[in-house]
């Protein structure tokens, strides 16, 4: 990836790039699993596994995304700050998504993740073309 980077674009905003891609791949994945047919078994379960799929690749990333962006001083903390939102944002997720459920139906859960989705992917926009802290350092923006 740092090889094949153009001047102007850094290898953290590839990496970006690719998570942004795992999201809309996860967005897909919703709509089609929103669509499946009751007695589709086989076919609610290759979606599912496809989300999980699309889910692994932002999760693996974005830690690596975080290292690079810092010094090498500051690595630990940055890994430890996106471990702590991760684990705290997993560990979150369920309450609020039943009462969505119990409250709104199923139609509203999918709606918010795929708002959730759309949230992401406009978070992600503006780091499309970050560079890393090397890059930075010896200006090879």
């Amino acid at each position: 990836m740092v090889n094949r980077a153009k001047p102007g674009e850094g290898a953290v905003g590839k990496r970006v790039q690719v998570v942004m891609g795992y999201t809309v791949g996860v967005a897909a994945m919703l709509l089609a699993f929103w669509s499946c047919p009751a007695g589709a078994g086989a076919l609610q379960w290759a979606t599912v596994f496809m989300i999980g799929f699309f889910l692994y690749g932002p999760q693996m990333l974005i830690g690596l995304c975080g290292a690079e962006l810092v010094g090498p001083a500051a690595v630990g903390a940055s890994e430890g700050f996106l471990g702590y939102v991760a684990y705290l944002g997993a560990a979150n997720a369920g309450a609020p998504l039943a009462h969505v459920v119990r409250e709104m139906g199923w139609t509203a859960y999918f709606v918010t993740l795929l708002t959730a989705c759309g949230l992401a992917l406009a978070l992600l926009v503006p780091m499309r073309n970050l560079p890393s802290h090397v890059q930075q350092v010896t200006g090879e923006m």
